[in-house]
């Protein structure tokens, strides 16, 4: 059975994302500020995951000194670049997330040494949006992270008031307390030939903001349809998150992380990688 091992790096890059058989009308409508000509940056994360049985003699699936040897050559080509100017791959295609990790796949997969397979390339972008890919040709991932604030009380109906508190402590105050949830969206998809995305970002975030500007700033236990019978749990939010956005993605949604807290973590599927 094959073990996982992963390793982060940073590099540094501009671009621009721009299609000259469009009018400036057209890129504007669909990359907004990434149109700008002198280009923008970010610092970008990438996480890359190997798989292999353990060698019985070195204990190790690959030597994550030799790996990192591996992939910084590769990033090297893009490190303090203008992905656009200086590397030839972007010629014909935006520098998008999605077809950037799709790029460092090329890059890397073809290096390691035999017996380790490319499992997984993570690429952030920023700390709220990254892509990943898994070596299936034009296909990727897309994650997005959000934010709202609402306030609850967990209380379950069914139980007495001192089982309530009992069971759900601090938690169970009659005034309520609040958070600053986070939730992380997940989208897959063929990477559009044009636009070298997945989804369009305005639309997709338009989307999630229309069931999270519902719940933003509100009581969840009064002002949340679902919640006027079970317990606003971060288990059930989770869950009717995931309801109310898959009928506005349908299958395109694959995932959704839930942060009630910095410990509090809530994945709905538990399928994703």
């Amino acid at each position: 059975m094959d073990v996982f091992a992963t390793r982060r790096f940073n590099f540094s890059a501009s671009h621009r994302y721009w299609r000259e058989e469009w009018s400036q009308e057209q890129n504007e409508a669909v990359f907004g500020k990434c149109t700008n000509r002198y280009g923008h940056g970010h610092n970008y994360e990438l996480f890359v995951t190997v798989a292999g049985a353990v060698d019985p003699i070195t204990g190790m699936v690959m030597n994550m000194v030799e790996l990192k040897r591996l992939v910084t050559t590769v990033l090297d080509q893009f490190d303090h670049k203008h992905l656009n100017e200086d590397t030839p791959y972007f010629r014909e295609i935006i520098p998008t997330t999605e077809n950037l990790v799709q790029v460092l796949w090329g890059q890397i997969e073809p290096q390691l040494p035999k017996g380790v397979r490319l499992a997984k390339l993570r690429l952030y972008e920023n700390n709220d949006l990254y892509a990943e890919y898994f070596g299936q040709q034009q296909r990727a991932t897309f994650n997005r992270r959000y934010e709202f604030s609402a306030a609850h009380r967990l209380h379950a109906q069914q139980l007495s008031d001192e089982a309530n508190r009992d069971l759900y402590g601090k938690c169970n105050n009659p005034n309520g307390h609040g958070h600053n949830y986070q939730l992380e969206v997940t989208v897959d998809g063929l990477i559009d030939a044009q636009t070298g995305m997945v989804i369009d970002l305005v639309d997709m975030d338009r989307r999630v903001q229309s069931v999270l500007d519902d719940w933003d700033h509100r009581h969840l236990d009064y002002q949340v349809a679902e919640f006027a019978e079970q317990p606003s749990t971060a288990e059930n939010i989770v869950v009717v998150l995931w309801q109310r956005l898959e009928a506005l993605f349908g299958s395109q949604l694959k995932h959704l992380r839930l942060w009630e807290t910095a410990n509090n973590v809530f994945d709905y599927p538990l399928s994703h990688n």
